[in-house]
């Protein structure tokens, strides 16, 4: 009995340990996602381009529910966290470009916007959208207890509190295609 019980345990444990690690990889593509929005606001400075680009918005959120549907994620469950990420991107780039009044970024260098910055954003939404679906398919949930491990996970410049709880709120509410 007292095998089974220990063999149970380590069963719930490690299966724990494999969702742990899983959310933890989900937090750490957003975290990465968002590191491109200084590039990305340094870009649009140096060409005089708004922060807020509603056709590019569009565009990317069309991309990103249909990549998601293919992954087996109900796209209306998933446009709310496609929609926080988009605004916490403008948010970091309003602020990054405040300071930037101040201090003018002319000795920083960006990465390409077209070359590297747009592909490696569409290539991480990609992976973002896959690990949500495998970790919703094995069971895994985000549950209120986790944001705290989000908020430590996701931490670039100029992302608020309330960024990361829309973030986060919103991948709560993310669900599986029903069949």
């Amino acid at each position: 009995m007292k095998l089974v019980v220990t063999g149970l345990l380590c069963l719930t444990l490690s299966t724990l340990t494999v969702a742990d690690t899983m959310s933890n990889g989900i937090f750490e593509l957003i975290n990465q996602r968002l590191t491109y929005m200084q590039d990305v606001a340094l870009f649009k400075a140096r060409n005089h381009r708004a922060v807020e680009d509603l056709t590019r918005e569009k565009q990317v959120l069309e991309k990103a529910l249909a990549n998601a549907q293919q992954a087996g994620l109900e796209p209306g469950s998933i446009t709310g966290f496609f929609q926080a990420q988009m605004d916490a991107a403008k948010a970091i780039q309003y602020r990054y470009r405040a300071e930037w009044l101040s201090a003018s970024p002319e000795n920083k260098k960006h990465r390409d916007l077209a070359s590297e910055v747009r592909p490696r954003l569409l290539e991480l939404g990609d992976q973002i959208v896959i690990k949500i679906s495998e970790y919703l398919e094995a069971g895994g949930t985000f549950e209120s207890d986790m944001q705290k491990e989000f908020d430590s996970t996701v931490n670039v410049t100029h992302l608020s509190e309330n960024d990361k709880k829309k973030i986060f709120e919103s991948l709560q509410m993310i669900r599986l295609l029903k069949n």
